[in-house]
């Protein structure tokens, strides 16, 4: 997948550092709708869940992991996104941001 010039596959290991993975967080949730995160939340039962409930951590990921497959089953073979990346990326930012 192109983002600006850059293929996904260039922020692998070798440039694997902290501005690389807001760059493309940033350019990768501008293709997720809210369809498909409405969707997740039924396939995964976070919509039969009281609001008083806190989402266990497996639960959450289990709903990013439904987005971000349900995302490379729309676009074409050669702007596929690593899922497991973008899951371990977005989970590890909800993380972080709702410690502190």
């Amino acid at each position: 997948m192109v983002l600006h010039g850059r293929m996904i596959e260039d922020f692998g290991p070798s440039g694997d550092n902290m501005a690389d993975r807001r760059q493309l967080f940033v350019e990768m949730m501008h293709l997720v709708d809210i369809w498909n995160v409405i969707e997740a939340f039924r396939e995964n039962g976070v919509n039969a869940m009281e609001l008083a409930d806190q989402l266990p951590v497996a639960r959450l990921e289990a709903v990013l992991s439904t987005v971000f497959y349900q995302l490379n089953k729309r676009m074409p073979n050669t702007h596929q996104i690593s899922v497991e990346q973008s899951v371990s990326l977005l989970l590890n930012f909800l993380l972080a941001s709702y410690d502190t």
